[in-house]
């Protein structure tokens, strides 16, 4: 419980600095990680085996979660979708959560992310120049692989808008702890 709240007030602080600078800090994330290590270094009881459960364990488990995560976000770190902040706020996540808990979260981030970027696009009236650009990445996509090459992503010439993805990354983190929590999902 302490770790979960933890976790919440660590992504609160991320959401409000990217919300207000379009920044998340490296301390905030080195904090939260060094945090999530040290606890998964404490060993706890399992009620269901009557024991208390192996170090190694739940270290292996904060590392598993943190390369869930990076791996989950990099490719779209690599196609310029968000920046090395969102990734590494994503890796402070898993290390809280754990291998099959960060997968969840990172599914459930990519969907809030696409309702965040609609929403915003409709707030901000560019939603026609967020549909041109999708249309254009796909077509090129497409394009490229039917002649025998790896897609590619080209920087646009006009973008739709840059969106703080802390929101999103909240939103999935904080949905998976709800769907866990309530038993409706399998990725716990």
């Amino acid at each position: 419980m302490i770790a979960t709240l933890l976790l919440l007030a660590l992504l609160f602080a991320a959401l409000i600095s990217d919300l207000r600078n379009r920044r998340i800090p490296n301390e905030l994330v080195l904090l939260g990680l060094a945090s999530a290590l040290t606890i998964s270094l404490v060993p706890t009881f399992d009620a269901a085996i009557g024991k208390t459960s192996g170090i190694d364990l739940d270290v292996l488990s904060a590392f598993g979660g943190l390369t869930v995560a990076l791996v989950g976000m990099l490719p779209l770190y690599a196609l310029r979708a968000m920046g090395a902040g969102d990734v590494k706020l994503m890796m402070m996540v898993g290390a809280f959560l754990g291998p099959m808990q960060t997968l969840g979260v990172v599914v459930l981030t990519f969907v809030s992310g696409g309702v965040l970027a609609i929403v915003m696009a409709l707030w901000q009236r560019s939603f026609r120049q967020l549909a041109t650009n999708l249309r254009f990445m796909l077509t090129t996509s497409a394009v490229r692989a039917a002649g025998g090459q790896a897609p590619r992503f080209e920087p646009l010439a006009q973008t739709a808008g840059r969106m703080p993805y802390a929101v999103a990354i909240a939103a999935g983190t904080v949905l998976q702890l709800i769907l866990v929590r309530s038993g409706g999902w399998a990725l716990s």
